[in-house]
């Protein structure tokens, strides 16, 4: 594209009522001055309004090409031809020159509009020096204007180039923004993507996941009991269909995003209470809690991490721990609640790194706006510490 030539969005509709106006001016003009020299009125004003057609009609798609070519030159060609038959055929037409320095710059590169706007401007003063000669009664006047011809003319022009190149950078940042807010909703879509997988891997791992360990593991002690104690392997099975079941309904809610079933019955307390029973069911291991009745109310959005707390930390301790006894306490603190996991086995290990189970726990907590800590028990085992706000 040829510098300075703009684009038809870059061309302001203001510039169109300029135009019209300067013409209908030069209209007025030609009608109303009592000009001595003899001039022809119907010529004049047929050019000026040629100049208005050619620019609402063809001007405006010279103006919207994306390159400069001959179409412009034509266009350019014709209007400042109009103006100077209207100039020949009536002096006063000259009142209409303001309005072709905007089609000139709006269309041409620069360099060229200069030159062009300098000899449409220089046109009335040659004219006159012409027809009339230099002892004509109004060649200063004539002088004059062509002096602040010469002067407004790369003014209009610099004003024309400004406001189109102006326009463009808006139109350009315009572009620029929709383009931002596409990525940044892309973006933020991606990151909710992600979040809810996260979000979904934490609940798979924390219900279903150690449910279906838990069906395993019992499946496993069923077998050799069939034989030798049919009383614990009914247990067992009894134990199997009740995990399938919550596993199913752990499933369902999940899909419903509803909340966990262990909390559809009871207190967080009885919930984790169930979650001890189950333990000791499944390993033998000793669960206990210990719960403050005070214990504030707390959302339940904080109740779910709690208990996903609770049942992580029993997995970890039935895979890792070789524990026997394992204590469960909520006390009431200051604007909050305490909870801590507590078993007496084999402790961390040195560089203990965490795994997806921990990661998650602590990734619960900080979106309840909570804390949490693991540290080896005195005497040997493990704690997992968490307080969450009320």
């Amino acid at each position: 594209m040829s510098q300075g030539a703009p684009q038809a969005d870059d061309w302001h509709w203001l510039w169109d009522i300029y135009i019209v106006g300067g013409c209908v001016v030069g209209i007025a003009a030609v009608v109303l001055l009592d000009d001595p020299v003899p001039s022809n009125v119907p010529l004049a004003i047929a050019a000026l309004v040629g100049i208005i057609v050619c620019t609402l009609t063809f001007g405006r798609r010279v103006i919207g090409a994306k390159e400069f070519h001959w179409p412009a030159a034509v266009f350019v060609a014709a209007v400042v031809g109009l103006f100077v038959v209207g100039l020949w055929a009536a002096t006063a037409t000259v009142a209409a020159i303001p309005a072709m320095y905007p089609l000139m710059f709006a269309t041409l590169p620069l360099p060229a509009a200069l030159v062009v706007s300098m000899g449409v401007t220089l046109a009335p003063l040659l004219m006159a020096l012409a027809t009339q000669g230099v002892n004509w009664p109004n060649m200063t006047v004539a002088v004059v204007l062509t002096l602040v011809g010469v002067i407004a003319a790369p003014v209009i022009g610099t004003v024309v180039v400004s406001s189109v190149k102006q326009r463009a950078r808006l139109a350009s940042l315009v572009e620029e923004l929709a383009a931002s807010r596409a990525e940044s909703a892309r973006l933020s879509r991606q990151a909710g993507v992600a979040a809810e997988r996260e979000r979904l891997a934490r609940e798979i791992h924390d219900t279903l996941a150690q449910g279906f360990t838990s069906i395993v593991a019992l499946a496993q002690a069923v077998e050799p009991e069939l034989e030798t104690d049919t009383e614990a392997a009914r247990r067992h099975v009894e134990l199997i269909r009740t995990t399938a079941r919550e596993n199913l309904a752990e499933a369902r809610a999940m899909v419903a995003e509803l909340t966990p079933t262990a909390l559809h019955d009871g207190s967080l307390s009885a919930a984790i209470h169930r979650q001890c029973e189950r333990l000791s069911a499944e390993s033998g291991i000793t669960a206990t809690v210990r719960s403050d009745g005070d214990l504030p109310p707390l959302t339940m959005a904080t109740d779910v991490v709690l208990l996903r707390t609770v049942q992580e930390a029993f997995a970890n301790i039935r895979k890792h721990a070789k524990a026997s006894t394992v204590t469960v306490t909520l006390t009431p603190v200051k604007d909050g609640v305490r909870l801590s996991v507590a078993d007496n086995g084999i402790g961390l290990g040195e560089g203990h790194a965490e795994g997806f189970g921990l990661r998650g726990m602590h990734a619960r907590v900080e979106q309840v706006g909570g804390t949490m800590s693991v540290s080896s028990t005195r005497g040997g085992g493990t704690t997992v510490t968490i307080e969450v706000p009320a």
